[in-house]
C-alpha cells in the first residue's frame, strides 16, 4: 500500500509531497510554494503540470486541499506529516505549516499581483485590487506588457497602516492614514488615464460538511465559530487591557441560544453542540479561548468516533495575529477595551440536508424578536457593554475600530 508524505518547511513557507510505494521507494511528486503572485502547486506524476491559486486568508485550509486532492488523485489511504528539516525531521498528527504562510501581508500582496496577472483586459496599466479580509486591502499596479509591478500598495484598516513598495518591492513608504476608498486611493498614485482595475474578494466561504464514515455510520461534520462582541470600561489600564467578563449562568444562556437558533441537541442521531467560552476575554486571549473550545470539540467528536472535521470562522492567519495585537484604550480618565466571547457551533449530522439547515439558522442568526430576546440575555448573563452578537473576529475588529475612531474624534 503507497504511502503520502507530505513534508513542512520550517523556516520557509514550502510544502513537499512524497509517494512511497510498497517497496520503500520514495519519489517527490508535489510542491507547494508561496510566491509573489500566488500559491505554486508543482506536480509530477505521470506529466510535471504546474499552476498558480490565489491566496486566501484561510491558507491552511487551502493547502489541505490541495493534499487532499492528490491523494484522491493516487488513491491514496494513508498519509503521513512531518515538520522540520533533516536531522530535526518529526511526525506530526496533522498539517503544520512554518510562520512564513500566516504571513498576511504577502498573501495579500500575492493575491492582488494574481488578480492582476489572471485577467486580459485592453489598458496600458492594469490594477489588481484584493479585498483580503474585512480590514486587509492589498493593491498590485503594473503594465499590461509587464509581468512585474510598478507599484504595490498594503492597506490595513483596522489601525489605519499603509505600505507602498515600488517595482523592485521595496518599502518606500509606510505611514497612517484614514483611507475610505482604497481603489481611488491606489488610482490617485497611478500617472495614467488608461488604467482597468480588477476586484477580487477573499472572503470566508460557505461552510460545508467534511463526510466521515466510521464503525456507527456515516455523518456530516462541521465546526462553525462565531463571536460575542462588547466592551470594558475602567479607570485602571491593567483592568482594561486583562480583566476577563464572566458569563453568568452559561448553561441557560446556552440552552436559549440554541433554542432562538433552532438547533437540536446534539444525541446519538445528531445535532449540533454549542460551546461557549466561560468568559469575554480580549483580543490577544482568543487563540488561547479557541483552542481551549477545540479541545472539547475533539472530545465530542470522540464520542462518534470522529477524528477530522472542517473548522470555518477561525481566520487562523488574524488568529495568529491576535497573540500580539496591540489594542488602542483611548485616553482620558476611563479607558474602554475590548472584550469577545468565542462560540463553537459542533454540527453532527446524518445527512448534508440537515448540516446545510443547522448551517443556515446559524450564519442567518435569530429572527428580530430572537435578537430581542437574545439582547436581554446578554445584558442579562454577561454585559451590557455588549453591541456584537453571532459576529466574525473581521467584523467585530471592524466595529471596535470605527467606535474607537469616533470616540478618538469627539475627544478632539
Amino acid at each position: 500500500m503507497s504511502v503520502l508524505q507530505v513534508y513542512s518547511n520550517p523556516a520557509k513557507a514550502v510544502i513537499s509531497c512524497s509517494l512511497v510505494d510498497e517497496n520503500g521507494n520514495e519519489k517527490e511528486i508535489l510542491t507547494i510554494t508561496l510566491e509573489d503572485n500566488g500559491i505554486h502547486v508543482h506536480k509530477n506524476i505521470e506529466k510535471d503540470d504546474h499552476y498558480i491559486i490565489p491566496p486566501i486568508p484561510q491558507i491552511d485550509m487551502l493547502i489541505r486541499e490541495v493534499i487532499e486532492q492528490i491523494a484522491e488523485e493516487l488513491n491514496v489511504q494513508t498519509v503521513v506529516f512531518r515538520y522540520g528539516e533533516n536531522s530535526d525531521l518529526e511526525e506530526t498528527d496533522d498539517l503544520i505549516l512554518s510562520d512564513a504562510w500566516y504571513d498576511i501581508e504577502k498573501l495579500a500582496l500575492a493575491a492582488s499581483k494574481h488578480a492582476a496577472l489572471a485577467n486580459d483586459v485592453e489598458s496600458k496599466v492594469i490594477i489588481g485590487i484584493v479585498k483580503f479580509s474585512n480590514f486587509i486591502y492589498a493593491a498590485t499596479v503594473l503594465r499590461k506588457e509587464d509581468t512585474f509591478p510598478l507599484l504595490q500598495i498594503f492597506m490595513d484598516s483596522s489601525n489605519n497602516e499603509i505600505k507602498i513598495y515600488n517595482e523592485i518591492g521595496q518599502l518606500v513608504e509606510e505611514r497612517r492614514e484614514k483611507v475610505q476608498d482604497f481603489e481611488e486611493y491606489v488610482k490617485s498614485l497611478v500617472n495614467s488615464s488608461d488604467v482597468a482595475v480588477v476586484y477580487k474578494e477573499s472572503l470566508d466561504e460557505i461552510p460545508s460538511p467534511k463526510e466521515i464514515t466510521t464503525d456507527n455510520g456515516r455523518y456530516y461534520v462541521g465546526v462553525v465559530f462565531k463571536y460575542f462582541m462588547g466592551f470594558f470600561p475602567s479607570s485602571s489600564i491593567k483592568e482594561v487591557s486583562s480583566k476577563r467578563i464572566y458569563v453568568r449562568n452559561k448553561s441557560k444562556f446556552v440552552k436559549l441560544l440554541r433554542a432562538l437558533l433552532y438547533l437540536d441537541k446534539l444525541s446519538d442521531d445528531g445535532g449540533v453542540e454549542v460551546l461557549l467560552s466561560s468568559s469575554a476575554v480580549p483580543l490577544n486571549d482568543i487563540p488561547k479561548e479557541v483552542d481551549k473550545i477545540k479541545g472539547k470539540v475533539d472530545k465530542i467528536l470522540g464520542k462518534y468516533k470522529i477524528t477530522d472535521v472542517n473548522y470555518f470562522g477561525i481566520n487562523d492567519t488574524l488568529i495568529k495575529e491576535l497573540v500580539n495585537y496591540k489594542p488602542q484604550f483611548g485616553e482620558g480618565d476611563v479607558y474602554l477595551g475590548m472584550r469577545v466571547i468565542p462560540v463553537a457551533f459542533v454540527i453532527i449530522t446524518e445527512n448534508k440536508q440537515d448540516f446545510d439547515n443547522y448551517v443556515e439558522r446559524i450564519l442567518n442568526g435569530p429572527t428580530s424578536d430572537g435578537y430581542e430576546i437574545l439582547d436581554e440575555a446578554v445584558k442579562k448573563y454577561i454585559s451590557s457593554y455588549f453591541i456584537g452578537y453571532l459576529m466574525s473576529v473581521e467584523e467585530a475588529l471592524i466595529i471596535y475600530s470605527d467606535i474607537f475612531n469616533e470616540l478618538s474624534k469627539d475627544d478632539k
